[in-house]
């Protein structure tokens, strides 16, 4: 018999309780007294030996109280007599085009089988080859996802979920599903229109559907970019540091971004009058700072309010810095100028381990599930404890 709440079926083991209580009782006999105990002889007196069980009935009534109160607390489920019901597949899409574009294949086999295929909105409108209004879709809703859900008749059928991983996710502590349950989810790339850089010989550098820095001549058609490049031609970088070595160091660093990814730098050794520079890499804090330039300041300096200086708070050399001296240093430099650019979204894509976390299967009954089952057996608690009552008081025990 399954249980609900099957570790309360360890509580069952305080029925020793009332054993030990009726046993000790039993030692400590009560004394009667009797005028005529001084003429028995002492050969005639005989101690009594061994245990013997008084009120027996009693004790078993206070047993079975304890059992059937442990069983109470773990909410058995009677399936002896149901017959189990033929497990369907119910599959809920997130009203998504690129969603429904990446599984066609998966919900077209399904809506062929006859098995049940429904878009996770307010109506769960059914999915049969009709065209679906996705204009007045918003982004993914976590609470009207678990909405759906709980409309859907999943408790004894195997739920398949098609959805984007998106950040929005992450809104909620947990989904509950049921305890058949398959996730299908895709990187959701709908949600804002991704940045990209234009690079020399018209090389776009752009994240691709898989979260790959790429460099192509062209955009991937499948995913959605803005009209217009965060910045397009050689990026402006200007190099002061008044130690050499460290100079030296983080000019190797941005000769290797070139090499790897294409980068179009422009590199200043001296600080030209009257030139913006997109990229500044400094040992300290500037005075002003313009929106558009980033600033890398390393050492010990002091703080500063200006969003768009990132501090190291050390020396970038191979003796004072770990992320020089494990090679790290270029694509920590590269993913700052990305996320400058806003190549880099900052809400990633939830992890594989992150959504298994997030939907948690649910194996309790709804609430009128065995609802008579739970009745009756509160209903033999209850004459339980007034025959235990009843036995007490008779026997005075």
């Amino acid at each position: 018999m399954p249980f609900v709440e099957p570790l309360f079926l360890w509580g069952a083991l305080a029925v020793i309780i009332p054993v030990i209580i009726h046993f000790w009782h039993q030692k400590h006999g009560k004394p009667l007294p009797w005028a005529a105990t001084q003429w028995l002889v002492e050969k005639q007196q005989q101690q009594s030996r061994g245990l013997q069980l008084d009120n027996v009935l009693l004790l078993i009534v206070r047993c079975l109280l304890l059992i059937l109160l442990a069983i109470l607390l773990a909410q058995p489920l009677l399936n002896w007599f149901t017959k189990p019901s033929e497990v369907q597949k119910i599959h809920l899409v997130q009203p998504s085009s690129a969603v429904a574009d990446n599984f066609k294949f998966e919900l077209t086999e399904a809506v062929k089988k006859g098995e049940k295929v429904v878009w996770a909105d307010e109506h769960l409108e059914k999915m049969d080859g009709k065209s679906y209004n996705f204009s007045n879709v918003t982004e993914l809703d976590p609470l009207r996802l678990q909405t759906a859900i709980n409309q859907l008749d999943v408790q004894h059928n195997e739920l398949h979920l098609y959805i984007g991983n998106n950040q929005a996710l992450a809104e909620v502590p947990a989904i509950s599903v049921p305890a058949r349950f398959q996730l299908h989810s895709i990187p959701d790339s709908t949600s804002q229109p991704r940045a990209y850089l234009l690079l020399k010989d018209s090389k776009k550098l752009f994240i691709n559907r898989t979260g790959k820095l790429t460099s192509s001549p062209s955009l991937d058609p499948s995913l959605k970019f803005q009209s217009e490049p965060t910045h397009s031609g050689p990026i402006r970088t200007l190099l002061s540091y008044r130690n050499a070595h460290e100079k030296q160091t983080v000019a190797a660093a941005l000769a290797a971004l070139t090499d790897v990814y294409g980068l179009d730098l422009v590199i200043d050794d001296k600080q030209s009058p009257n030139q913006v520079y997109d990229w500044v890499l400094s040992d300290q804090v500037p005075a002003k700072s313009s929106p558009q330039t980033l600033f890398i300041v390393s050492g010990n300096v002091q703080p500063t309010a200006f969003s768009n200086v990132i501090l190291t708070n050390e020396t970038l050399t191979p003796q004072t810095s770990e992320r020089v001296e494990n090679g790290q240093l270029p694509e920590w430099l590269g993913e700052q100028l990305l996320q400058h650019y806003n190549v880099i979204a900052t809400a990633q894509p939830l992890t594989h381990s992150d959504l298994k976390t997030l939907f948690i299967p649910s194996t309790k009954p709804t609430t009128e599930q065995h609802a008579s089952l739970q009745n009756a057996l509160l209903l033999l608690f209850i004459v339980l404890v007034l025959l235990e009552r009843w036995l007490a008081l008779t026997k005075n025990a």
